[in-house]
């Protein structure tokens, strides 16, 4: 009996502790499918560079099936690269000279 508890009181703590950390922090670029794409899309990391930034891509597709539900999905943070980034209002007028 005292065994059976004590396993059982053993899960409760594991599951609680997969609940309480807090989401990985992600920063980092994405490469989107051209924007005549209409079917279903998902992301997945392809890399990390040096300075820890993520390269994410879309992919065609659903999303692949993740049967491990016990990890907390990451925040992240998605930066448009500098050319994909139209220039503020009145900057362009600016830059033109």
């Amino acid at each position: 009996m005292k065994a059976a508890l004590l396993r059982r009181v053993q899960r409760l703590e594991e599951v609680r502790l997969v609940a309480c950390q807090p989401p990985e922090f992600q920063v980092g670029y994405l490469k989107t499918l051209p924007a005549d794409y209409t079917g279903e899309r998902h992301v997945v990391t392809v890399g990390r560079d040096a300075d820890g930034m993520y390269r994410w891509e879309e992919r065609r597709g659903p999303e692949p099936r993740d049967d491990n539900h016990s990890s907390i999905p990451p925040f992240r943070v998605i930066l448009a690269p500098p050319d994909d980034v139209p220039p503020a209002p009145g900057v362009a007028e600016l830059n033109a000279d």
